[in-house]
């Protein structure tokens, strides 16, 4: 898988390349014909396309956790390239507008590509640690069967160690992993109990502050019948 990856990248980084150099010598150009344009860049709008999938599928396998800029990115790349290829397809009065259209496309093509080729060097370089102990565990299981039929006892010994040490490799990133989810799962509960604090502090509060105004209310209601009395009261004395 990692060697496929690799021979992809560096396919794909050729192809950018090439297209970055034809368009600066002048063998492609925006006043191209749109039927010429394409002719001149339909084998590396396919190419780029294929691999662009082709590596989003390893991508997504060696950095799960890079998942959703990796769909993106690979998005955007093949949703520019469609727009190139659809723009120079259309009828149109005016063919030459058409070519600048789809030219600018060509060259964001570049930029994604790039922007792209970018982050495949990345995860080629750094997948996940746990991805990459499973694979280097799976490629010395692989040898080890490979090994076994044509070496006497004696010569499997080193490869035996390596195969335990990569196990042992394996085991520590288990438990890392686990350890972080736990840490994350304590984490939650503690934001969850302090939201419930926090909701049920301010339930009373407002129930009190309610009791509070009915009762300014009604001592305001007694003060004004009271008032209201001894007016009454003192127009019959009158």
């Amino acid at each position: 898988m990692k060697g496929e990856f690799n021979e992809n990248i560096k396919e794909f980084e050729t192809l950018l390349q090439k297209m970055a150099s034809e368009i600066a010598s002048g063998t492609i150009y925006e006043k191209l014909p749109p039927q010429e344009l394409l002719n001149k860049t339909e084998e590396y709008i396919t190419r780029l396309n294929n691999l662009t999938e082709k590596n989003e599928e390893l991508m997504l396998i060696l950095k799960p956790e890079k998942a959703q800029t990796i769909k993106a990115m690979c998005k955007r790349l093949k949703q520019t390239l469609a727009n190139f290829k659809e723009i120079l397809l259309q009828n149109t009065a005016d063919p030459l507008a058409n070519s600048r259209l789809a030219f600018e496309q060509l060259r964001r093509a570049l930029t994604d590509g790039s922007d792209l080729l970018f982050l495949m060097r990345e995860i080629r370089d750094n997948p996940s640690p746990l991805i990459d102990a499973i694979l280097n565990f799976k490629k010395a299981s692989e040898a080890k069967a490979q090994v076994v039929s044509i070496q006497a006892k004696e010569d499997l010994e080193p490869l035996l160690k390596y195969v335990l040490s990569r196990i042992d490799n394996f085991r520590a990133v288990l438990i890392d992993l686990e350890k972080k989810v736990g840490e994350m799962k304590q984490i939650m509960r503690e934001l969850q109990e302090e939201s419930l604090k926090i909701l049920s502090s301010k339930k009373p509060a407002k129930t009190d502050n309610t009791e509070d105004k009915t009762e300014r209310k009604q001592l305001s209601l007694s003060n004004f019948n009271q008032t209201n009395q001894k007016e009454r009261e003192q127009n019959v004395n009158g």
